[in-house]
């Protein structure tokens, strides 16, 4: 079973390891039952056994029997989670907070870096990470509401990056995102999570030279710098305009 999106290696190698276990379980359990029956009907046939002891096989067997629908009951509840959450990624979405995945984000990063180039309008993109090898699925949703509540223009995307990195990407947004950056920086602060928060922001303008991996690199390179100088602040970086000027500021 893959990994999934937003969920430690860890706890992944306890579910599958409980999911392999759980099946064995029904298998196993449901292999005793029809010996037992075989073995019970053949024991009747011969006339090997007392009606007392067949009575006891019987109730044994019955309980037996309720116990593998107990278990195959949750069993099939847990296929359907495993089912929801398959659907949920076939769908582009993360599964803790719903937002656009790692792979609906770079897909729209090249998007908008060639609108960008075709339309000479510049794009903003602003990466907010935690210095920490993993939030709780809590602090990832708290933190999905505070940036979505500050990002409010149509257009605009906030997306999971990795496990701690969230993605924003702003088209037609000049050096003004700064602003923006700012603002995603108290509200995701004033959360109170116990992990310093880092916004790596740059703005690029047209030009030939602009990709999707060039883009996400520098915007990267950023959020380093600024986890580097101990987080909580937003290390931006701005390509100079380009005449005409078509913007749009916050």
């Amino acid at each position: 079973m893959a990994n999934f999106i937003n969920t430690p290696p860890d706890q992944n190698n306890v579910q599958q390891q409980q999911s392999l276990n759980d099946v064995l379980a029904l298998l196993l359990l449901a292999t005793g039952i029809m010996l037992s029956l075989l073995l019970a009907t053949i024991a009747v046939q011969a006339d090997l056994i007392s009606s007392r002891v067949l009575s006891g096989l019987f109730i044994a067997l019955l309980l037996a029997s309720v116990v593998l629908v107990y278990r195959l009951a949750g069993f099939l509840k847990k296929y359907k989670a495993l089912q929801a959450r398959f659907d949920l990624i076939n769908t582009g979405k993360d599964l803790i907070t719903g937002l656009p995945d790692p792979n609906e984000f770079i897909l729209r990063v090249d998007i908008e870096c060639r609108r960008c180039a075709r339309e000479f309008v510049p794009l903003s993109i602003m990466y907010v990470g935690f210095d920490v090898d993993y939030l709780t699925e809590n602090d990832s949703i708290r933190v999905a509401e505070s940036l979505i509540n500050t990002v409010c223009r149509p257009g605009d995307m906030v997306a999971k990056v990795d496990e701690t990195t969230f993605g924003l990407i702003l088209p037609s947004t000049n050096e003004m995102a700064q602003q923006l950056a700012d603002r995603c920086l108290k509200g995701v602060m004033q959360l109170q999570i116990e992990h310093p928060v880092s916004i790596g922001l740059n703005t690029f303008q047209p030009t030939s030279e602009l990709d999707c991996s060039v883009a996400m690199r520098s915007v990267q390179h950023l959020l380093t710098k600024a986890k580097a100088e101990g987080g909580n602040k937003v290390w931006a970086d701005a390509q100079p305009p380009l005449d005409p000027p078509v913007t749009y500021s916050y």
